[in-house]
Parts: structure tokens; C-alpha cells; sequence
């Protein structure tokens, strides 16, 4: 990733908000990340101290697990080829959503996702800053507020089902984890090629066993994916440290 030196981001601060988030926006830079042939200008936070990380939110972040699942996606553009619609969950800025947009035959069918405000604040300036190209009608992708587990008939008959959904380093707390991936089942299209790609990062080792069995609870078959070995230029973007308990997941609704 390299600074775009002397351009800065158009963010706006409000100094009177001092909960989680504030610290934040405070660091946010504009940096590209370029992923393969595929190249973002990302408006987040690139740069942090560990003693600041509980002053800002995960969704503030750009994680080594989406830059995986990013990676995937340009390795693998197919998917995306014969996908008419691709939902990201937990966007955060929005890099494997945004990249997905770039390789989707229809980018305005692009859907990007998140639950916090400021969060959804950062998504629409990546998007602008991605997809605008002084043409406020080209086509881009959308973002726009849902909570896993609440109002999804709303959400499905306002914006459709979904032929690929995406989620990066969403898990963070056991009881996400069935409201993450029954969400996504809601979402998903009948159609045998509907898939749920799901990067993360099991930092503490103890979520594996429960989304295998929290995926067959909700009729989801599960694959996973030997990045390691499918993607050899994956430490190019991210130190082999950073991903050492990482799964990369393939999900697809069971037969009935």
C-alpha cells in the first residue's frame, strides 16, 4: 500500500462524540491497495498503535482476512462472472465488496453492508472515491445499513437474494456466529452455484468447531478452502503471522 501523499481524506469529525469510533476517524487516510491487477483507493484506518485499538472500531480497519478474500476473488473472477448479485456482510471500507464491484459484470447489483453509521459513512466515500469518475449516474455499488438477524424479509424484498455473499473477520463473539450465517442462508439464492465466502481470523482458536456446527443447524454445506496452497502470492499482502489461524470458507445451502 502506498500513500497518495498530498490529497486528504474529506472526512467529517465531530469532537464532542468521545465513545469508540472518535479516534478513528481521526486517523483515516486515503491509501491505495492494490490487489493482483485490481486497485482501490481506500479511504480507513491504515495505521494504528495497539494501545488505540479499543478507541476504534473493527469496521474502521482494513484486516488481513479480507485482503485474503479479496485475493480470492481476483484469482478466482468467475464467480463473480456468473454472479448476478453479491452481497458483502460487515463491510467495514468495503475492500473485498469493492473489488468484487470492479470484476462484477453489473456493479450497481454490488450491495455493501454494515450496522454502524460511521461505518456506512466510510463505505459511501470508498465507493464515490472508487466508482464516480466525475459520472454521478455510472454504475457503482450500493451501501446501506442491516443488522444480522433483524429485519432481513425487509431487507430480501427491498433488495432481492443474493448469488454471492462475502464476509471478512466478521467474527469476533460466539453468539454472532449463528445470526451471521443465518442472515447470510436468508440471503442467498436457491441456485446450486450460491455460494457464502467467509475469511476470518480465529485469533483464539475456539470458533472453528462452532461455525461448522452452527452452518449445518442452519441447512448450510460447508468447504474449506487451502488458501495457502491456492494462493501463493498471499504474503505479499499480508505476513504469514497475520494469518496463521485464518479459515477461508465456501458455504452453499444443503438440499432440502
Amino acid at each position: 500500500m502506498t500513500s497518495t501523499g498530498d490529497e486528504q481524506p474529506d472526512v467529517k469529525q465531530n469532537p464532542l462524540d468521545k465513545r469508540t469510533g472518535t479516534l478513528g476517524l481521526q486517523k483515516y487516510t486515503l491509501e491505495e491497495v492494490k490487489i493482483k491487477d485490481v486497485a482501490l483507493r481506500l479511504v480507513a484506518v491504515h495505521q494504528m498503535e495497539m494501545r488505540e485499538a479499543h478507541l476504534v472500531l473493527t469496521g474502521q480497519r482494513i484486516w488481513p482476512a479480507a485482503k485474503v478474500l479479496a485475493l480470492y476473488l481476483v484469482e478466482n473472477p468467475d464467480i463473480l462472472q456468473s454472479a448476478g448479485s453479491v452481497l458483502e456482510l460487515g463491510a467495514g471500507p468495503g475492500l473485498p465488496g469493492l473489488v468484487a464491484a470492479k470484476l462484477a459484470p453489473q456493479p450497481d447489483r454490488v450491495v455493501l453492508t454494515d450496522n454502524k453509521d460511521l461505518v456506512l459513512d466510510l463505505l459511501d466515500k470508498n465507493i464515490v472515491k472508487n466508482f464516480d469518475n466525475g459520472d454521478p449516474m455510472a454504475d457503482k455499488p450500493r451501501c446501506c445499513h442491516l443488522e444480522w438477524g433483524k429485519g432481513v424479509t425487509d431487507f430480501r424484498d427491498q433488495y432481492g437474494g443474493f448469488d454471492v455473499i462475502l464476509a471478512s473477520d466478521v467474527i469476533y463473539h460466539r453468539p454472532d456466529i449463528p445470526l451471521l450465517l443465518q442472515t447470510a442462508r436468508d440471503l442467498l439464492n436457491d441456485k446450486p452455484s450460491s455460494v457464502l465466502l467467509l475469511s476470518y481470523n480465529d485469533r483464539a482458536k475456539i470458533f472453528q468447531q462452532t461455525v461448522k456446527e452452527t452452518a449445518q443447524e442452519c441447512g448450510l454445506e460447508w468447504t474449506d478452502i487451502p488458501f495457502r496452497e491456492l494462493l501463493p502470492n498471499f504474503s505479499q499482502l499480508v505476513h504469514p503471522d497475520e494469518v496463521r489461524h485464518l479459515h477461508l470458507m465456501v458455504f452453499m445451502k444443503g438440499v432440502s
